[in-house]
Parts: C-alpha cells; structure tokens; sequence
C-alpha cells in the first residue's frame, strides 16, 4: 500500500522532531551505563535543612499522615520514578517558583531542601537534582522529578522509570535569614536549570488513569508517530496523564502539522507552548 503524502510529510516531520529531541538540552541519544548527563554538571548546594520550617514537618494528603526525616544521611532507595510538568502549579512547597525545565524533584520523605543523584536504572543516566517539593502522592512512586530532570534521564517519553536515589550531605550553614522556620526568599536554594526558550508541543488528550494515557500513546506511535510523551500533573488538585508530542523544532509550524495529522485522521490536537 502505498505511503500518501501527507503521511510522508509527516514522517519527514518527524524524523526532524527526533533530531530535535535528540539534541534538546544538550542530551545524548545514545547515553552510555554509568553515564551523568551532561546537563547536570551545573551545581547543587544547599543548607542544612531547617527542621522547623512548615514545610518539614508531619503533613497530610488525601488523608494520609506523611512525616518528613529529620535527616537524609544514609538515605539510598530504589523505586519508580514519575515526572511533573508546567500544570502542577507555579511554586515548590519552599514557597520557592517551580521551573519545570530545572533540575529538581518532590520527595514525600526527603528534608528539604536536599539535593540527590537520581540514576534511570534503565539507561544508567544520572542526575544530581534539588528535592524542593513534596510528592509524589501515588502509591508505588519514590520521587516526582520535573520534566527538566526527567529529559535528561531519558525518561520523559514514557513517563515512569525505575531510579535509584542517593541523597548527598549539606555543604553550607543555614542561610542568613533563617529564624524558628523562617527563611527569607533570596536564601532559599534554586535549582540549576539549562535557559532554554518555550517550546511548543502538540496535545491530543488529558486522562484521569495513566492506563488510557498509555493506550492513547500507543495509538499513535503505532502509526508511524515519534517523540510521544506522557505529561504527569495535577489540575486543581486531580491527577491526570497528558498524551503529547513534540517539542517542534524551530521553523515547523504548528498549523501545518496538525492539519496533516487530520489527514492521517487524528483530529484532536492542538498546540501548547511550554
């Protein structure tokens, strides 16, 4: 049967979304074991963490008491791994702004502020990220890591990956400012994060159970499409698992691949910048 041309079109646009993704933050598509991402050489240091602060002490979510460690000395787990994006709201439970394109992830456990090495134990990538947020709040999840980390581990287009977390020792005394649990803003830690300008994905759905997200997936990379990912978040406080695909490489218009996706006879998409 033969290839109709806006299958080929797409196909060739494709083919320059994986050279895109494949050169996106300066990651390798070919990491080898045992490998840190290049991305993650910028530093992370941080304080020892201030127990008193409201965001280390016993919280509860979804009826469930969490309490944080008081310290993360020793702390070498591993579990699976998930990934939040730009919808999962604007600031850490630092009170810090969350970047998605940082390198920082959400313990349930973890002192914060704490910085880790994350390994993909598929791939052997590692990363050394900021653990400013709490979560992930699903059960069988060790750590949340935002999509910045998650890229870099190679793990963004599936969405969950097993991982070993090492925590790494404090560096520095407290911050100045610090008083009973307060600290001011320009004390507190950021993540290191690669500038980057917005890019723009296409979207075909957002789903309560990461099952139909994966159908969906699965869907289209049957059809011949690349680049597919699975974008964990939460929407006024509900889970849901976004299907998208991207980012676009600079000089493809967004109109013009979602019109040959119609012809293919996917009729759902629309763009998002991120």
């Amino acid at each position: 049967m033969a290839v109709s041309g806006a299958r080929a079109t797409v196909y060739t646009v494709l083919g320059l979304w994986m050279l895109a993704l494949s050169g996106c933050a300066g990651v390798s598509t070919s990491p080898t074991a045992n490998s840190t991402a290049p991305s993650a050489s910028a530093a992370c240091a941080t304080p020892a963490p201030d127990l008193h602060a409201a965001y280390n002490r016993p919280y509860q979510v979804h009826g469930r008491i969490y309490a944080p460690l008081n310290s993360s000395a020793g702390y070498a787990v591993r579990g699976m791994a998930s990934w939040y994006g730009w919808e999962s709201g604007s600031t850490t439970a630092m009170g810090t702004p969350f970047r998605p394109r940082a390198f920082s992830a959400a313990s349930r456990d973890l002192p914060l502020p704490t910085c880790a090495r994350v390994t993909n134990l598929s791939n052997g990538r590692s990363v050394i990220v900021l653990v400013n947020d709490r979560g992930p709040f699903v059960d069988g999840r060790a750590m949340d890591l935002s999509y910045g980390a998650a890229n870099a581990l190679g793990m963004a287009g599936q969405g969950v990956a097993p991982v070993e977390i090492v925590a790494l020792a404090p560096v520095a005394a407290p911050p100045a400012g610090t008083s009973r649990g307060t600290v001011t803003a320009a004390a507190l830690p950021m993540a290191p994060e690669i500038p980057a300008p917005s890019q723009t994905f296409l979207q075909t759905g957002a789903f309560s159970r990461v099952n139909n997200a994966t159908r969906e997936r699965n869907r289209l990379l049957h059809a011949g499409i690349r680049g597919v990912l699975i974008v964990p978040g939460l929407v006024n406080g509900q889970q849901y698992y976004k299907v998208q695909i991207g980012p676009l490489p600079s000089g493809v218009a967004a109109v013009q691949v979602i019109a040959e996706l119609r012809q293919m006879g996917f009729h759902d998409f629309y763009s998002v910048e991120q």
